[in-house]
């Protein structure tokens, strides 16, 4: 990785303060790419932005609210990838369509799919409940179109459904994503025949999961 160090001038105008955030996220972006999460630290983060550690500590309380705030960047994409699958499906009350829709929606967000699957276990940790609170505010904003849509094209969901549904949906999902792309040991172990049957396709098994979901949570109803 060839990090092009950007000579910083001391941010005084609120533009200037935004290209910093910008350029610490994109770091940050980079680094879980490229390494992981465990990759991604302070240290790292500052050096592949160009910045030093303490200037890190200007804009965010810790590595965590980074973290927090590039999820939230991510989730713009992802919401609006969904919403816009959402309103193509043509046939009104269509479950299965809707499951292949959120698979397809999640299917190459990597970075998505890795933050959300450490929101509560890593990210919602060493920050103060502001920051906390208002992560959560504004993924609520983020995702409310895909709640809407989602009530619209399966209309037996009350808003309060669709809403619980989303979360549980995503919650689960994102989960999902390191099983179905594992380290290279275990891709060799999924290609013996015992084990051939818990080797998953991750948007096959998303789709799967949000069908039988769904589809559990309108017969209740």
């Amino acid at each position: 990785m060839v990090n092009k160090k950007k000579t910083w001038k001391r941010a005084r105008k609120p533009e200037q303060k935004a290209e910093r955030i910008d350029a610490i996220l994109e770091a940050a972006g980079v680094l879980l790419d490229e390494q992981g999460l465990e990759g991604t630290g302070l240290n790292a983060i500052a050096r592949q932005a160009g910045l030093s550690k303490p200037n890190l500590y200007v804009y965010f309380e810790s590595r965590e609210a980074i973290l927090l705030r590039l999820l939230l960047k991510e989730s713009v994409a992802w919401a609006k990838s969904f919403k816009r699958r959402l309103d193509q499906i043509e046939r009104v009350g269509d479950v299965d369509a809707v499951a292949d829709a959120f698979a397809a929606s999640l299917a190459r967000r990597r970075r998505f799919c890795t933050l959300s699957a450490s929101l509560a276990s890593v990210f919602e940790h060493n920050v103060g409940p502001e920051t906390i609170a208002q992560f959560k505010r504004e993924f609520l904003t983020i995702v409310q179109p895909c709640v809407s849509a989602l009530s619209e094209a399966l209309p037996d969901l009350s808003d309060e459904e669709s809403s619980r549904a989303m979360a549980m949906l995503v919650m689960s999902a994102t989960g999902m994503w390191a099983h179905c792309h594992p380290s290279e040991s275990v891709q060799i172990v999924y290609k013996q025949p015992e084990f051939e049957h818990i080797k998953f396709d991750f948007k096959e098994t998303v789709s799967e999961l949000a069908g039988c979901f769904l589809q559990g949570i309108l017969t209740r109803t």
